[in-house]
C-alpha cells in the first residue's frame, strides 16, 4: 500500500511539477544546462556553468535561445496527448519567446573621437579643480570644459 501511494505522491507531484529538475543537452556542440520548476524554465539557471567566462556564456545562452525555440517546434510537429508532451511543449515555447540570451563579443575598441577626447580632457580638469581653490585651476576647467 505504500508503493502505491508514493508512486501516486510522485505522478502528482510529477504533474504539478513542483520540484526543481535540472536539464543538460547538449546542442550545436554547446553543452547547454538549466533548471525549471513549474513547468517553467528558470532564467537565471541557463548555462550557470559556464557564467565565468563570458564568451562561453554568450554563446551557451544564445544556444540555449535556440534550443528552445527548436523543442518548441519539434513537440509542436507531433502532438501527443500524454500530459507530459503538453506541458514540455508549453514550457520550451514560452522559454523560446521570453529567453533572453547574453550577447557579448570581445572586439578592438573603436578609434576615440574628437568628443570623446574633449570629455576626457574636461574629466581630467574636473578632478583638478574639485580640491583647488587656486583660480588658474579652475579657470582651465571652465576653459577645457566650455564654461
Amino acid at each position: 500500500m505504500d508503493s502505491i501511494a508514493n508512486h501516486l505522491t510522485t505522478q502528482a507531484t510529477d504533474a504539478m511539477g513542483s520540484e526543481v529538475k535540472a536539464i543538460a543537452i547538449t546542442y550545436q556542440g554547446i553543452d547547454v544546462s538549466f533548471q525549471h520548476q513549474g513547468w517553467r524554465v528558470k532564467d537565471k539557471t541557463v548555462c550557470q556553468p559556464h557564467q565565468s567566462k563570458l564568451t562561453q556564456y554568450s554563446k551557451c545562452t544564445l544556444a540555449a535561445k535556440a534550443l528552445f525555440g527548436d523543442l518548441c517546434a519539434r513537440l509542436s510537429e507531433k502532438p501527443s496527448k500524454h500530459w507530459r508532451h503538453g506541458r514540455s511543449k508549453t514550457m520550451y515555447c514560452n522559454a523560446a519567446v521570453s529567453y533572453q540570451p547574453t550577447v557579448a563579443s570581445i572586439g578592438k575598441a573603436s578609434d576615440e573621437t574628437g568628443d570623446d577626447k574633449a570629455r576626457a580632457a574636461c574629466n581630467l580638469a574636473i578632478a583638478a579643480a574639485l580640491g583647488s581653490r587656486d583660480p588658474a585651476v579652475i579657470g582651465e576647467r571652465d576653459r577645457v570644459c566650455g564654461g
